[in-house]
């Protein structure tokens, strides 16, 4: 989690940033805090306290995005200054996996400071976990894989870059040289989504502040949660879409990719299958895509939303391919339309509420998927006077 330092008198942000991270010390988390070793990993990166020196810091990092392979544990992180304007896109950390468990923190600070990517800079690149060990890649000492988008300017393009971290079992030594690359690939179009409009119903803090009902915030098409399976990346995106028979709503762009890593390090990848996920007049965001042991069976977790259905949690079956089986399921029914304090006016908002940024899906041993995303219950909020969120977990068997 992300965590930022402020005076205690005035509540204003001292420059301090974090990324803490968390080990439980057995295969059974609990929450005693005796079970667990906590460490904080400094990101103001404005080159004191040990840290470089980056444009624009102290800084953040912002959304921390996490993969692991054999070796190591992974983190990225978007880089923004927190008084100034800059974006320094994004950074990645190697930690040795062993060490965190054991109690130590190791890492090696792979040090890019607005790294290049086509005509812009690399953001929000999404490192891959597996459903088991007997997927991790062991090309060039040790590989972990990710995928980010490469759409830089709110419109639209056919392409993303697959990352590889070659030489990831070094991170074991007293000197770790892991090295990173991208590749881009050739892909189906997608581009910056709409916003999602709402089924009319009930909204008891909107009306009382006299406001109209929230649009739902879509947010943008960086890449989420990557999975990497049957030697395979799994990962997609929210996207602008339009059916033949309605408006332009939010969509899901999904991808499988193959990458493939030479001895030297040297990695390609191909497209395997790619498609789009959407629901007429209605629309469907912030994906995880879960992948059993060996890719044997996939599932994509999402939020629906729109005129005909309150926000609700849904998902689609996929098959080893990647091809779409079967129809989209909501197993969460929202039952009341979003009505949190940060879309209205009256709260500092502009009309658009704040969504649910992420979904996660995991495979476990069994082959069970288990799913999470953000619905509308109805029945609890956080705190319930100002929002009515909720979180659906579902398993897939």
């Amino acid at each position: 989690e992300l965590q930022l330092g402020t005076v205690p008198a005035t509540g204003a942000f001292n420059g301090d940033s974090f990324v803490n991270i968390a080990v439980s010390t057995t295969d059974t988390p609990t929450t005693a805090a005796t079970d667990w070793h906590l460490y904080r990993l400094n990101v103001r990166n404005d080159g004191t306290q040990e840290t470089p020196s980056h444009t624009g810091c102290p800084c953040l990092g912002d959304q921390p995005l996490i993969g692991a392979d054999k070796y190591g544990f992974y983190i990225t992180t978007n880089e923004f200054s927190i008084a100034g304007s800059a974006f320094n896109g994004a950074q990645v950390y190697a930690f040795d996996k062993a060490a965190l468990a054991n109690g130590t923190m190791k890492v090696q600070r792979i040090e890019r400071e607005n790294p290049p990517l086509a005509e812009g800079v690399a953001y929000s690149i999404q490192p891959a976990t597996s459903p088991a060990s007997a997927e991790w890649s062991s090309a060039a000492g040790g590989t972990e894989y990710a995928l980010s988008a490469l759409e830089f300017t709110g419109g639209f393009d056919n392409r993303i870059a697959t990352w590889a971290l070659t030489n990831t079992s070094s991170l074991a030594t007293d000197s770790p040289n892991v090295h990173l690359s991208s590749t881009i690939v050739g892909s189906e179009v997608y581009g910056a989504p709409p916003m999602v409009a709402q089924k009319t119903g009930p909204f008891p803090l909107g009306m009382s502040l006299k406001a109209k009902l929230n649009l739902l915030n879509s947010n943008d098409d960086r890449m989420n949660q990557t999975v990497f399976s049957g030697g395979k990346l799994w990962s997609g995106l929210n996207t602008a879409v339009k059916t033949s028979n309605g408006p332009t709503t939010v969509g899901i762009s999904y991808f499988v990719v193959q990458p493939a890593t030479s001895a030297t390090g040297t990695t390609t990848a191909l497209m395997s299958h790619q498609g789009y996920v959407s629901v007429n007049r209605n629309s469907v965001m912030f994906p995880s895509i879960g992948v059993t042991a060996g890719a044997s069976r996939a599932a994509m977790v999402f939020t629906l939303a729109g005129v005909g259905f309150y926000p609700s949690t849904a998902y689609v079956s996929l098959s080893p391919s990647g091809a779409i089986a079967g129809p989209v399921t909501v197993y969460g029914a929202g039952t009341k339309p979003a009505d949190g304090f940060t879309g209205y006016p009256q709260e500092g908002g502009n009309g658009t509420e704040r969504w649910g940024d992420y979904s996660a899906a995991s495979a476990d041993a069994s082959g069970t998927i288990w799913t999470a995303a953000e619905y509308i219950p109805g029945t609890f909020g956080f705190p319930d006077s100002l929002a009515n969120w909720g979180t659906a977990i579902g398993a897939i068997g």
